[in-house]
């Protein structure tokens, strides 16, 4: 009898224990029982409590869908104080998350940072790969903008919603499109 089996099983387990956070699955169990409209700041707080690094106001309207295959996962999230994530969101944590002071993410946005090469012709799923995310202070990332791993986008920045961010976006700068690209500077201003 081969031993390939066993080995298959034992990274299917391997991967189970690194795919299930219980802190993180029993809030959002205790959150789905909040009416999403009510519960923005007591969402921050029970993340918090769970292990995330969730900033003092962030507002988060609805339960978050965070997924990762990799070690570590309550250190790879960090949200700045003030910032509001809207429901339907998806943030991938296979490398750090770093989301800064006063953002806004709305509905339906995708932040990934893991990924797979281009394998040989017999199997083109390669090698798996991941890289940060991060967004800067004052950032707005519109409905159902997708971000793909190793991105930064620039303090103060807008991408448009929809949009398919492929590269860094710099600092106060407007983006949009698939793939995104900057279509204007914006002007910054203290509040």
């Amino acid at each position: 009898m081969s031993a390939a089996p066993l080995v298959r099983a034992r990274e299917y387990a391997s991967l189970l224990r690194t795919s299930f956070h219980v802190r993180y699955t029993l809030a959002n169990l205790v959150l789905r029982a909040l009416p999403d409209f009510l519960s923005g700041a007591i969402r921050g707080r029970v993340y918090r409590r769970a292990g995330l690094d969730i900033g003092d106001g962030a507002f988060i309207m609805g339960n978050l869908h965070l997924t990762s295959a990799a070690p570590g996962f309550y250190d790879k999230l960090s949200v700045g104080a003030g910032t509001t994530i809207a429901d339907d969101v998806t943030i991938n944590l296979d490398d750090d998350v770093t989301i800064g002071r006063n953002v806004g993410i709305a509905p339906g946005v995708r932040i990934y940072t893991g990924g797979h090469r281009i394998g040989p012709g017999s199997r083109r799923l390669g090698r798996f790969t991941a890289a940060p995310v991060t967004i800067e202070e004052g950032v707005w990332v519109r409905l159902g903008a997708t971000i793909v791993p190793g991105v930064t986008i620039g303090r103060g920045a807008i991408v448009a919603a929809g949009a398919v961010v492929l590269h860094d976006v710099p600092p106060n700068t407007y983006a949009e499109g698939n793939p995104a690209k900057v279509l204007r500077r914006l002007a910054w201003a203290n509040r």
